[in-house]
């Protein structure tokens, strides 16, 4: 969907046209998109999966710490994705514009989608998941731009962390979508507080930022090559209170696990990313 929304250049115009004052909110200073319960928690560690997507070849991405073996071959999948639809614009542009659902027939406006394109499906169901209410055990939101990223990461890190964002290298657009990845090294990069983020299908890059609390969770940096040849220096990232997941979670199907038994992990997507702190 990335390709099909606006470019960079129709959202400066957007940003010198927009009212100011139907700009994102701000909460004492903090830029960030926050959702009705932010300051609550919520108890979200993946979202369930219907049966089906076992068959989603995009699904090939779940795997084990026992898994990271120099040498080890798995297949993974990493879908290309246009580095334009994942980079963040700057604050000053998006802090401006718009992000409400009750703001989408001025938006459908100002991009010119059609009520019933794709694309304006996209973002009406990126604006439902960032104005959804959140669960007890999680605090999460959306964030627009890098600052607001750093923003929300501090509200879980701590208002002085130093904060390190990670993500996967892209592939290039002639990699297979799926194929086998051998491992070539690996670190692990943090334990603890570290908050993923997901991008979410809109105009200009959106991300949702969640963390449950009380959980530690780890994330790894893993060299991988493909079989063609391609290296992929990627995020993996392990959910270890796997307790609250449903059994028919596609996870459990995919690595052959019962829901607090194991850890799970997965291989982000160029796409998605994960604030770390950087140990002072």
């Amino acid at each position: 969907m990335g390709n099909e929304f606006v470019s960079c250049s129709f959202l400066l115009l957007l940003f010198v046209t927009l009212a100011a004052g139907a700009s994102a909110t701000s909460n004492g200073g903090v830029d960030v998109l926050r959702l009705p319960s932010m300051d609550h928690s919520s108890g979200h560690i993946g979202s369930a999966v219907s049966i089906d997507a076992i068959n989603d070849p995009t699904a090939k991405v779940f795997a084990l710490i026992k898994d990271l073996v120099v040498g080890k071959t798995m297949a993974i999948a990493f879908p290309y994705k246009d580095p334009t639809s994942v980079k963040f614009y700057p604050k000053e542009m998006t802090q401006r514009i718009p992000f409400s659902s009750s703001a989408v027939p001025q938006l459908l406006r100002f991009f010119s989608f059609a009520p019933d394109s794709k694309q304006a499906l996209g973002m009406r169901q990126t604006l439902a998941l960032c104005e959804q209410e959140s669960k007890p055990g999680e605090i999460r939101g959306c964030v627009t731009s890098v600052e607001s990223l750093v923003d929300f990461a501090r509200h879980v890190l701590g208002s002085d962390a130093d904060v390190e964002i990670l993500r996967s290298s892209l592939v290039s657009t002639s990699t297979p979508l799926i194929q086998n990845y051998t491992v070539l090294d690996f670190n692990e990069i943090a334990t603890g507080n570290i908050v993923p983020c997901h991008n979410q299908p809109y105009p200009y890059p959106v991300y949702h930022c969640h963390y449950q609390l009380g959980i530690d969770n780890k994330v790894f940096k893993v060299l991988l090559r493909g079989d063609n040849g391609e290296l992929v220096d990627s995020v993996f990232f392990c959910h270890m209170d796997t307790s609250k997941l449903t059994d028919d979670h596609v996870a459990f199907r995919l690595l052959g696990v019962k829901p607090g038994e194991s850890e799970v992990c997965h291989f982000f997507t160029a796409y998605d990313l994960a604030a770390v702190p950087i140990p002072k």
